[in-house]
Protein backbone atom coordinates (compact mmCIF):
# COMPACT_ATOMS: atom_id res chain seq x y z
CA UNK A 1 0.00 0.00 0.00
CA UNK A 2 1.02 3.32 -1.02
CA UNK A 3 1.58 5.58 2.16
CA UNK A 4 1.53 9.29 2.02
CA UNK A 5 2.88 11.76 4.81
CA UNK A 6 -0.70 12.67 5.56
CA UNK A 7 -1.19 8.73 6.53
CA UNK A 8 1.54 9.14 9.01
CA UNK A 9 -0.53 12.74 10.42
CA UNK A 10 2.68 14.87 8.85
CA UNK A 11 0.69 16.57 5.66
CA UNK A 12 2.78 18.84 3.54
CA UNK A 13 0.86 21.29 1.52
CA UNK A 14 3.21 21.08 -1.20
CA UNK A 15 4.18 17.79 -1.30
CA UNK A 16 1.45 15.07 -1.88
CA UNK A 17 4.10 12.16 -3.36
CA UNK A 18 4.45 8.85 -1.59
CA UNK A 19 6.80 9.18 1.04
CA UNK A 20 9.66 6.76 -0.26
CA UNK A 21 9.48 9.69 -2.67
CA UNK A 22 11.11 12.29 -0.39
CA UNK A 23 14.97 12.28 -0.46
CA UNK A 24 15.50 13.15 3.04
CA UNK A 25 13.49 10.83 4.44
CA UNK A 26 14.46 8.65 7.04
CA UNK A 27 11.50 7.25 8.90
CA UNK A 28 11.35 6.87 12.75
CA UNK A 29 13.84 7.79 15.74
CA UNK A 30 15.32 10.42 17.76
CA UNK A 31 14.93 13.69 16.45
CA UNK A 32 18.51 15.72 16.37
CA UNK A 33 17.44 18.61 16.74
CA UNK A 34 14.73 18.46 19.63
CA UNK A 35 15.91 15.01 20.88
CA UNK A 36 12.51 13.45 20.81
CA UNK A 37 10.84 10.99 19.81
CA UNK A 38 9.46 10.93 16.39
CA UNK A 39 7.63 8.86 13.61
CA UNK A 40 8.92 11.14 10.91
CA UNK A 41 12.11 12.46 10.54
CA UNK A 42 14.49 14.02 7.82
CA UNK A 43 18.00 14.25 7.44
CA UNK A 44 19.75 17.27 6.92
CA UNK A 45 23.27 16.42 6.08
CA UNK A 46 22.59 17.83 2.58
CA UNK A 47 22.74 21.30 4.38
CA UNK A 48 26.16 22.93 4.65
CA UNK A 49 25.67 23.93 7.95
CA UNK A 50 24.29 21.06 9.98
CA UNK A 51 26.67 18.35 11.63
CA UNK A 52 27.38 15.22 10.05
CA UNK A 53 24.52 12.97 10.74
CA UNK A 54 21.85 15.85 11.72
CA UNK A 55 18.18 15.25 11.48
CA UNK A 56 14.61 17.57 12.63
CA UNK A 57 11.54 15.39 12.80
CA UNK A 58 8.25 16.82 11.03
CA UNK A 59 7.62 19.03 14.01
CA UNK A 60 10.86 21.14 13.95
CA UNK A 61 11.17 21.21 10.21
CA UNK A 62 7.39 22.42 9.72
CA UNK A 63 8.13 24.77 12.76
CA UNK A 64 11.01 26.20 10.85
CA UNK A 65 13.68 24.78 13.20
CA UNK A 66 15.13 23.01 10.30
CA UNK A 67 15.88 23.52 6.89
CA UNK A 68 15.82 21.27 3.09
CA UNK A 69 17.20 23.72 0.19
CA UNK A 70 15.29 23.72 -2.67
CA UNK A 71 16.39 24.17 -6.42
CA UNK A 72 13.59 25.55 -8.04
CA UNK A 73 13.53 27.15 -12.08
CA UNK A 74 13.72 30.62 -10.38
CA UNK A 75 16.77 29.65 -8.81
CA UNK A 76 17.79 27.76 -5.75
CA UNK A 77 16.35 28.89 -2.17
CA UNK A 78 18.06 28.47 1.09
CA UNK A 79 17.92 30.21 4.66
CA UNK A 80 19.42 32.75 3.06
CA UNK A 81 17.41 33.73 0.33
CA UNK A 82 14.31 33.45 2.14
CA UNK A 83 15.60 36.13 4.47
CA UNK A 84 16.33 38.65 1.66
CA UNK A 85 13.09 37.51 -0.17
CA UNK A 86 14.97 37.07 -3.50
CA UNK A 87 16.20 33.49 -5.41
CA UNK A 88 19.98 33.08 -5.87
CA UNK A 89 18.65 33.14 -9.84
CA UNK A 90 19.79 31.71 -12.49
CA UNK A 91 21.55 32.57 -16.14
CA UNK A 92 19.24 35.16 -17.86
CA UNK A 93 15.79 34.23 -16.35
CA UNK A 94 12.98 35.93 -16.99
CA UNK A 95 9.37 35.01 -15.67
CA UNK A 96 6.11 36.95 -16.19
CA UNK A 97 4.64 36.30 -12.76
CA UNK A 98 7.47 38.07 -10.36
CA UNK A 99 9.82 40.94 -10.34
CA UNK A 100 13.57 39.88 -11.81
CA UNK A 101 16.26 41.03 -9.87
CA UNK A 102 19.53 41.11 -11.17
CA UNK A 103 22.79 39.90 -9.32
CA UNK A 104 25.30 42.08 -8.74
CA UNK A 105 28.11 41.72 -11.64
CA UNK A 106 26.76 38.62 -12.90
CA UNK A 107 24.46 37.62 -15.42
CA UNK A 108 22.12 35.57 -12.79
CA UNK A 109 19.09 37.14 -12.49
CA UNK A 110 16.87 35.90 -9.51
CA UNK A 111 13.43 36.24 -8.71
CA UNK A 112 11.87 38.65 -5.44
CA UNK A 113 9.17 36.38 -4.27
CA UNK A 114 7.11 36.35 -0.72
CA UNK A 115 9.13 35.25 2.29
CA UNK A 116 6.01 33.18 3.42
CA UNK A 117 6.16 31.41 -0.18
CA UNK A 118 9.83 31.03 0.73
CA UNK A 119 9.68 29.21 3.86
CA UNK A 120 7.28 27.45 3.01
CA UNK A 121 9.43 25.48 0.32
CA UNK A 122 12.39 25.11 2.85
CA UNK A 123 10.01 23.43 5.01
CA UNK A 124 8.90 21.09 2.67
CA UNK A 125 10.58 17.40 1.45
CA UNK A 126 12.60 17.26 -1.52
CA UNK A 127 11.59 15.15 -4.42
CA UNK A 128 13.57 12.24 -5.57
CA UNK A 129 15.18 12.71 -9.09
CA UNK A 130 17.88 11.52 -11.47
CA UNK A 131 20.23 14.80 -12.01
CA UNK A 132 18.15 17.28 -8.97
CA UNK A 133 14.78 18.46 -8.51
CA UNK A 134 13.44 21.82 -10.05
CA UNK A 135 10.30 22.90 -8.37
CA UNK A 136 8.02 24.94 -10.36
CA UNK A 137 5.77 27.15 -10.18
CA UNK A 138 2.09 28.73 -11.74
CA UNK A 139 -0.29 31.12 -10.43
CA UNK A 140 2.55 32.88 -8.90
CA UNK A 141 2.56 29.85 -6.35
CA UNK A 142 4.99 26.95 -6.00
CA UNK A 143 3.20 23.80 -7.34
CA UNK A 144 2.13 20.66 -5.49
CA UNK A 145 4.60 17.77 -6.10
CA UNK A 146 2.29 14.73 -6.77
CA UNK A 147 4.84 12.69 -7.90
CA UNK A 148 7.25 10.68 -10.92
CA UNK A 149 4.61 9.78 -13.62
CA UNK A 150 4.74 6.95 -15.91
CA UNK A 151 2.10 6.35 -19.77
CA UNK A 152 -0.16 4.48 -17.16
CA UNK A 153 -0.60 7.76 -14.96
CA UNK A 154 -1.21 9.65 -17.92
CA UNK A 155 -3.39 7.68 -19.45
CA UNK A 156 -5.27 7.73 -16.20
CA UNK A 157 -5.48 11.28 -15.98
CA UNK A 158 -5.76 12.64 -20.02
CA UNK A 159 -9.41 14.03 -19.58
CA UNK A 160 -10.09 12.52 -23.55
CA UNK A 161 -8.13 9.36 -22.40
CA UNK A 162 -5.20 10.09 -24.74
CA UNK A 163 -2.10 9.90 -22.60
CA UNK A 164 0.10 10.66 -25.08
CA UNK A 165 -0.96 13.81 -25.96
CA UNK A 166 -1.59 14.92 -22.10
CA UNK A 167 1.96 14.14 -21.69
CA UNK A 168 2.83 16.75 -24.51
CA UNK A 169 0.66 19.08 -22.78
CA UNK A 170 1.81 18.64 -19.15
CA UNK A 171 5.82 18.32 -19.79
CA UNK A 172 7.99 21.23 -20.45
CA UNK A 173 10.12 21.00 -23.78
CA UNK A 174 9.33 17.47 -24.21
CA UNK A 175 11.13 15.67 -27.14
CA UNK A 176 9.09 14.23 -30.11
CA UNK A 177 10.39 10.68 -28.69
CA UNK A 178 10.27 11.27 -24.79
CA UNK A 179 7.21 9.40 -24.51
CA UNK A 180 8.61 6.02 -25.83
CA UNK A 181 11.24 6.44 -23.17
CA UNK A 182 8.95 7.28 -20.09
CA UNK A 183 8.35 3.68 -18.88
CA UNK A 184 12.26 3.08 -20.13
CA UNK A 185 13.87 3.07 -16.43
CA UNK A 186 16.37 5.73 -17.41
CA UNK A 187 13.82 8.83 -17.48
CA UNK A 188 12.14 10.35 -15.19
CA UNK A 189 9.47 12.81 -15.17
CA UNK A 190 8.54 14.72 -12.03
CA UNK A 191 4.85 16.16 -12.08
CA UNK A 192 3.09 19.27 -10.35
CA UNK A 193 -0.55 20.24 -10.17
CA UNK A 194 -1.29 23.54 -8.98
CA UNK A 195 -3.00 24.88 -5.82
CA UNK A 196 -5.16 27.21 -7.38
CA UNK A 197 -5.91 26.50 -11.44
CA UNK A 198 -5.54 22.47 -11.03
CA UNK A 199 -3.04 22.55 -13.79
CA UNK A 200 -0.57 19.96 -14.51
CA UNK A 201 3.27 20.80 -15.36
CA UNK A 202 6.05 18.42 -15.40
CA UNK A 203 9.81 18.66 -15.91
CA UNK A 204 12.37 15.44 -17.06
CA UNK A 205 15.96 14.25 -16.66
CA UNK A 206 17.49 11.34 -18.08
CA UNK A 207 20.32 8.58 -16.36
Amino acid sequence: MTTHFSDLGAPFPLFEAPVEEASEYIGAGTCGTCAREATVRFRLDDDEDAPPGANACYACLRAGRAALTKDTELGMISSDEALAGVTLGVPGLDHPDFEMVPQPDSDWIGARLPQAMMFELLRTPTYITIQGENWLFCCRQPMVYIGPWGQQDFLDHAPDGDGEKFFETVVLEASEDLWDLVDGGDTGVYVFRCPSCARFKAHFDFD
